[in-house]
């Protein structure tokens, strides 16, 4: 990712490796955890989100890092999987985790995926906008229990951990409900795509996305066949992989009705 100085940022597990704008290595900053997204307020701190570790848990936090890696301020702690005794947490599809976005130079946004609400804060960590959109929540069903814990017993036996049925179902810690999205991007104009989360048993291809304006008040909604990693100057970018060659594409998406989109509600 980069700063609004043009400075490039690459994470590495626990760590953030710093280059200028003109590609020369910079520094490495240590995170005193493995984070899962973060980006750089341009004034040297981070913004991450990752795993807290407390008694019996880890929880999702979202917090502010200074230059060093020290942690500045904690923004938000969300509940996250419990530990099991063995000491070991399972991800799978429906782990609950927080989506995460930068918004240009103004700040970012971020929320929970089991509760339908998103948080717009600036550089500081302060709330500035609560979006929200009254959706029921859908229950696992006992088909899509089914599927997540054999593909865990699959993955288990080629590894040959040895692990039973009743182990997997402890650790994977299945929650009450599927979670609400499961991706956030934000495009040049403030808006943000919330990708609803499907059932792991839907196999047409076709995401919902939920659309907010930079104001936070709900849009509309698109379906996409794919999930953007970059929406700017009325263009979707789309990346491909090939196991077969190795090659990666980026493929760049016009968007025919860009200029007619609106960006909020006033």
């Amino acid at each position: 990712t980069m700063d609004m100085h043009d400075n490039l940022y690459v994470g590495e597990m626990a760590k953030i490796h710093a280059f200028d704008p003109g590609g020369k290595f910079v520094k490495t900053t240590k995170v005193p955890f493995f984070f899962m997204n973060f980006t750089p307020d341009g004034d040297g701190n981070f913004v991450l989100t990752g795993r807290i570790t407390v008694e019996g848990a880890q929880n999702l936090g979202v917090m502010i890092l200074d230059p060093e890696g020290n942690t500045r301020k904690k923004i938000a702690e969300f509940p996250g999987m419990p530990l099991h005794e063995t000491g070991v947490t399972i991800s799978h599809d429906y782990t609950p985790e927080i989506r995460f976005s930068s918004i240009a130079d103004k700040g970012f946004v971020y929320g929970y995926s089991m509760d339908y609400k998103l948080y717009i804060a600036d550089w500081s960590g302060k709330n500035t906008i609560i979006c929200e959109k009254d959706v029921p929540s859908k229950t696992i069903s006992s088909r899509e229990k089914n599927k997540i814990i054999d593909d865990i017993r699959n993955n288990a036996a080629k590894a040959e951990l040895g692990w039973s049925k009743s182990l997997i179902e402890k650790m994977a810690n299945l929650p009450k409900h599927r979670p609400f999205f499961d991706r956030l991007r934000v495009d040049d104009k403030g808006r943000m795509y919330v990708r609803q989360h499907s059932s792991i048993l839907d196999e047409s291809g076709e995401m919902s996305f939920d659309i907010f304006g930079n104001d936070g008040h709900y849009l509309y909604s698109t379906k996409l066949p794919f999930v953007p990693m970059c929406i700017r100057n009325g263009h979707m970018y789309h990346t491909t992989y090939s196991e077969e060659t190795g090659e990666v594409k980026v493929i760049r998406y016009r968007v025919k009705n860009w200029d007619r989109l609106a960006s909020s509600l006033n």
